[in-house]
């Protein structure tokens, strides 16, 4: 089965487009191609999820391809520096890409490696291609950190797939992290049955909602996520997880919840978070929360 990209690289984009020839995934076809001769633009949500998506087809034997790799083309020269060829056919299409400095490469990341890379890797690069300050960065540590719990405590791989992109003229960064769990809808239904995929996103941010997650660390997670992201930043947050789709802005003084339908299907659950570096207060370090990890 050949599976064509389309031009503008994102996961919206690609929902409806795997949705339309895997269908749920439960039945996949012996070899699946992805064809990329008219990919224009690729953004995080993209690469995060083709990256995922590609990963998971392998595990379940299907045999993945990749055809019509252009490295002339800047969308797939960019893909390149990302090293995205490098991890998924074990080498780069030119030998002298290496990562951009405005990336933090493409990496699926473990639960017992998630919090050492945050610390060593991840937030050392944020700081320094944004030039804000580690100290002010502790609670969007912490939130991610607790996607990464979130992916041990209901995801049979134990596997995440992060890859972020800072936009210096706008000072805008683009953070996209994905899983092939059970989704937050399932979960959150094991708790409280009934609710819509929209209505279980919604609950996941509540304060204080947990399904699984270890008892010191209860209801941290997506909360503290909104706060710092939406509240403290003035980004956004866009999640989907099977059928649901959620964003969380703010708009004016106010701080919106947006349900929509969107079209095709999220396996897993994809967050995208995006947020102005120059709205970050740099002047008083926050209070970074303490999360136990083991």
């Amino acid at each position: 089965m050949k599976i064509a990209l389309p031009a503008q690289f994102q996961a919206s984009a690609i929902f409806p487009l795997v949705w339309s020839t895997l269908g749920d995934l439960s039945e996949l076809p012996p070899i699946v191609e992805f064809d990329f001769s008219e990919l224009k633009f690729a953004r995080p949500s993209g690469v995060v999820f083709l990256s995922n998506l590609s990963r998971f087809l392998t595990r379940r034997k299907c045999d993945v391809r990749f055809v019509n790799m252009r490295p002339n083309t800047e969308a797939i020269r960019f893909l390149d520096d990302a090293l995205f060829f490098e991890q998924h056919i074990g080498e780069k299409l030119r030998q002298w890409s290496k990562p951009r400095r405005t990336t933090q490469p493409l990496q699926e990341v473990s639960h017992k490696n998630s919090h050492a890379w945050l610390r060593s890797e991840f937030m050392p690069w944020l700081s320094d291609c944004s030039g804000v300050p580690m100290g002010n960065l502790s609670d969007l540590t912490t939130c991610i950190g607790e996607l990464f719990n979130n992916i041990n405590d209901h995801s049979s791989y134990d596997v995440g797939c992060i890859f972020a992109q800072w936009f210096p003229k706008k000072d805008l960064v683009e953070i996209s992290i994905a899983d092939f769990g059970s989704g937050i809808p399932e979960t959150v239904r094991r708790i409280e049955p009934g609710l819509s995929d929209n209505d279980a996103i919604i609950r996941a941010f509540d304060d204080g909602f947990s399904s699984q997650s270890t008892p010191r660390n209860r209801g941290v997670g997506l909360h503290l996520l909104h706060q710092n992201v939406v509240e403290r930043f003035d980004g956004k947050i866009s999640v989907r997880s099977q059928s649901g789709a959620v964003w969380y802005a703010r708009h004016g003084n106010s701080l919106r919840t947006v349900p929509y339908k969107a079209d095709g299907f999220c396996p897993g659950t994809m967050i995208d978070i995006d947020f102005r570096t120059d709205l970050i207060d740099v002047d008083e370090p926050a209070d970074g929360l303490e999360v136990e990890w083991w």
